[in-house]
């Protein structure tokens, strides 16, 4: 062949020669090879999942029954599987139905399965559930549970697969949402941060109406109340909400957690529905709220969004956690871009993130790589407040789609919920979100908490044929290792992410860290301990559970 003829299996006319030979050679050049389709399929009767969540719905329309409950991710009994704990409401009024509804645990018994075993795990917690953090505070080597509730929080104690429920100076009687473990001054072990929404009681005599059409009233209906920070001083934890400066009062609802300064302390963001939201910057031990500064308090328009569900993820991969809040109908999710500085920029539209979420109302949410190619995408459960809202507004649904926004190497997120099969874009009345590898095949999945409805288990099939890495630390003053920052290069790709409890909306999530890796099959991994200590692996393989236990 000559050196000006087309190569071969290069099709081209004769018009198109006149381009440069270098740009024939480049379209020409072999190309990676598609990745199979990727569909999440509701496993949840498969599983074994037969819970349903009880809202105690009477007619009377009482604010609580609207905002479903949350769900975590743990190895309680310390199997190497992943359990699945489940909160749940009550009765409200009235008589108490047979038998009685109360939080479930469901242990993982391996291939895709899992048995109740709330009967005997003493975790049934009867309270009106919200909330669900894991992490072990007492650092005897196994992963205790928080319950938020509308009424007095819960703790329970895990002692070897049994748990026991403490006093531990955490039944605040207010209405509880999200929450999350952290250091927050790095002594070593695990203090407890929790959002609570709105003063709220039963006998509030408020008849709101959507239109025509008796529905839940809006949150400007009540007073908001503040959130609570507590200190672990070992048997108990200590209330240090006003000295450690978090002095605000909001109407939160989601709560998420990261280093976002790269200061070495972890900080607080908390999404309020309808006021503004908090970014609380952690100044050594205590709090100063700088969202107004930091640009994270408002939307692009100055406005306080009615914020639901909010995470920190590096969607950019530029080394700092970014943020993603998600809002109520006709308002868009929010993406704030961290650039590294202390300052973040709203990015919502430029990264195509505004038009697909104005209609639908966003609660749990979650950054996490579905096709493991290296970079974080976005999940959004969606469903709307009011019941009846069809009747009101033809527009709106109840139950709503939830969306998979795929990141496309951090320039733009497209909406590819439709190419994800038949269970994925299933309409539902979606609230928490909770994320992990339930079934050890490399990928991760999703459990969707709705309301008075079944959880939706949705398995993530396909999502393995690229290589992935899982971290799993144990810490040394404190197993969870919460705080750590682990760095993976992989491929010539850098990514970061942080071990922290909380994120989306009432959810814990998978404590192991997840890495698509792409075509790369082994990895360099550097890891930032929370004592400051550093640890750096070569050459990790793909494709394993890497246990890490920091050095003594």
């Amino acid at each position: 062949m000559a050196a000006d003829d087309p190569p071969k299996g290069c099709l081209v006319n004769d018009k198109l020669w006149g381009l440069a030979l270098a740009s024939i050679l480049y379209a020409c050049a072999p190309q990676d090879p598609p990745a199979p389709p990727i569909h999440f399929a509701d496993a949840g009767d498969a599983a074994g999942i037969d819970f349903v969540h009880y809202n105690g719905f009477s007619g009377e329309y009482y604010y609580v029954e609207t905002f479903g409950a949350g769900a975590g991710f743990l190895d309680y009994d310390a199997d190497g599987r992943l359990d699945l704990y489940l909160a749940n409401g009550t009765y409200l009024t009235g008589y108490p139905p047979d038998p009685p509804p109360v939080n479930r645990l469901y242990r993982n018994a391996g291939a895709g399965t899992f048995a109740d075993v709330t009967a005997h795990s003493g975790s049934a917690d009867p309270g009106y559930g919200f909330g669900v953090a894991a992490a072990d505070y007492d650092a005897d080597g196994d992963p205790d549970l928080f319950v938020a509730n509308y009424g007095p929080n819960a703790l329970y104690r895990n002692d070897q697969g049994t748990f026991a429920k403490t006093s531990a100076g955490l039944a605040d009687p207010r209405w509880g949402t999200s929450a999350g473990f952290l250091d927050y001054d790095l002594d070593g072990d695990l203090d407890l941060f929790v959002a609570n929404y709105v003063r709220y009681g039963l006998d509030d005599a408020t008849v709101c109406q959507q239109g025509q059409v008796r529905a839940y009233c809006e949150p400007s209906a009540y007073d908001p109340t503040g959130d609570l920070l507590y200190r672990n001083d070992g048997d108990t934890f200590a209330d240090v909400t006003q000295e450690a400066g978090i002095a605000l009062k909001g109407k939160g609802l989601g709560v998420a957690l990261a280093d976002y300064d790269l200061d070495g302390d972890p900080d607080i963001y908390v999404a309020n529905d309808g006021t503004m939201n908090f970014l609380y910057a952690n100044q050594h031990s205590t709090f100063a709220e700088v969202g107004l500064v930091a640009g994270t308090r408002y939307n692009e328009h100055g406005h306080a969004d009615a914020g639901m569900g909010v995470d920190f993820g590096d969607y950019d991969r530029d080394g700092d956690p970014d943020l993603f809040v998600t809002n109520f109908a006709f308002e868009t999710n929010a993406l704030y871009r961290n650039d590294g500085q202390g300052q973040f920029a709203v990015a919502t539209q430029r990264l195509g993130l505004a038009d697909p979420s104005y209609r639908p109302l966003g609660f749990g949410t979650k950054f996490f790589d579905y096709d493991l190619d290296g970079d974080l995408d976005l999940f959004a459960a969606n469903g709307h407040v009011i019941d009846r809202i069809a009747e009101v507004d033809s527009s709106q649904t109840y139950r709503q789609p939830n969306q998979m926004f795929r990141n496309d190497a951090g320039r733009r997120f497209a909406d590819v919920s439709a190419a994800l099969g038949p269970d994925f874009q299933r309409a539902n009345a979606g609230r928490a979100v909770a994320v992990a590898d339930y079934d050890d095949d490399g990928d991760l999945d999703l459990l969707v908490t709705t309301v008075a409805a079944r959880p939706r288990l949705l398995r993530n099939d396909g999502g393995n044929a690229r290589h992935y890495l899982q971290i799993l630390l144990v810490g040394k003053s404190h197993p969870d290792a919460l705080g750590a920052r682990v760095e993976v290069v992989a491929g010539g790709t850098r990514q970061v992410r942080e071990r922290q409890s909380g994120g989306s909306y009432l959810a814990s999530h998978d404590p192991r860290l997840h890495f698509g890796l792409g075509a790369a099959t082994s990895a360099q991994v550097e890891i930032h301990w929370p004592d400051g200590t550093h640890q750096t692996l070569e050459e990790v393989a793909a494709n394993q559970v890497l246990k890490v236990v920091q050095p003594r």
